[in-house]
């Protein structure tokens, strides 16, 4: 297995529409506002032709206030977010843990035709 690592607000170009899987699990909600807008729109960008991506993160209800962070839990319009670049949402899951604490936990998946 070969690894690398890259800036995800300046991936290299050879990265573009590339990759036939993409995992965000946990790293966009890592990062405030900004950048995390940017990181988001750059998600899409990775996705191959005919690829899919897959988004695991922790979420909040839009009438929730902000969490103090870092980890800061995205809102619905956050994940719907990265349909874009030709992505079409497949599906987007909503979980809430039984708790307490009651946790809501987005699982979502998207695809490029």
């Amino acid at each position: 297995m070969h690894y690398q690592q890259a800036d995800l607000l300046a991936p290299p170009p050879e990265w573009h529409h590339a990759f036939d899987l993409v995992v965000e699990s946990l790293t966009v909600q890592a990062l405030p506002d900004p950048p995390r807008r940017d990181a988001i729109a750059q998600v899409p960008r990775l996705v191959g032709p005919g690829g899919t991506l897959l988004v695991v993160a922790a979420g909040r209800d839009d009438d929730d206030p902000p969490e103090p962070g870092p980890p800061w839990p995205l809102v619905r319009a956050e994940l719907e977010a990265f349909a874009s670049d030709g992505l079409e949402t497949v599906r987007i899951e909503e979980l809430r843990d039984p708790g307490p604490p009651h946790r809501l936990r987005w699982r979502a998946e998207f695809r490029r035709a």
